[in-house]
């Protein structure tokens, strides 16, 4: 799967939940992430645009939680954050944490965000109050190989022109690699 992702920062949040209302996206579920991402000495997933993190989602409407692994492999462009994506639920992200640490990875800065959730067709809509970091909006479409991407990020274009939006506000920049930089770490 390849997620073609879009990322904002968002200034007037509560002026952009009602336009993605006035737009036809429904409001989904409210959810609580924590993720770990890793790196090792043999492999510096930061240098090579990728990503390994698993992460705890806790969903405060449904009142579930789950953990996923997940690998983000390098971005395909300069202006989204569209990446090959692999997830799979980890039963128990304790001993999935130890089994990573003890082939040699090691846990970086925690990324802490409450997510809310809004659908329309095949896009999704995420609302993010990022800990240290403040709100964003991603726009994402999953879709099935790269012959399709270019088609995907421009529905999303037109859905933040829709927003008042454009995807020259928009970052290419992870939350991890932001609270990096905010604390003085340089990354890239």
């Amino acid at each position: 799967m390849i997620e073609v992702e879009v990322k904002l920062p968002l200034f007037r949040r509560s002026i952009t939940e009602r336009a993605l209302a006035q737009c036809g996206f429904v409001a989904g579920d409210l959810i609580q992430e924590s993720d770990i991402y890793y790196t090792s000495d043999f492999r510096d997933f930061m240098a090579r645009d990728e990503a390994l993190r698993i992460r705890q989602s806790d969903n405060l409407t449904k009142i579930t939680s789950r953990s996923i692994l997940t690998f983000k492999g390098p971005k395909m462009d300069q202006v989204s954050m569209t990446r090959k994506e692999l997830e799979t639920v980890v039963e128990s992200p304790e001993e999935c944490r130890a089994i990573l640490v003890s082939l040699g990875y090691k846990p970086l800065f925690p990324v802490n965000k409450l997510r809310q959730y809004y659908h329309k067709d095949n896009i999704t809509a995420c609302v993010d109050q990022v800990s240290e970091l403040g709100s964003f909006l991603e726009l994402e479409i999953l879709v099935e190989d790269e012959s399709m991407r270019e088609d995907a990020l421009k529905k999303i274009e037109d859905i933040l022109s829709d927003l008042d939006l454009s995807l020259k506000e928009s970052t290419t920049r992870s939350y991890l690699c932001m609270l990096q930089r905010k604390a003085g770490i340089q990354v890239d």
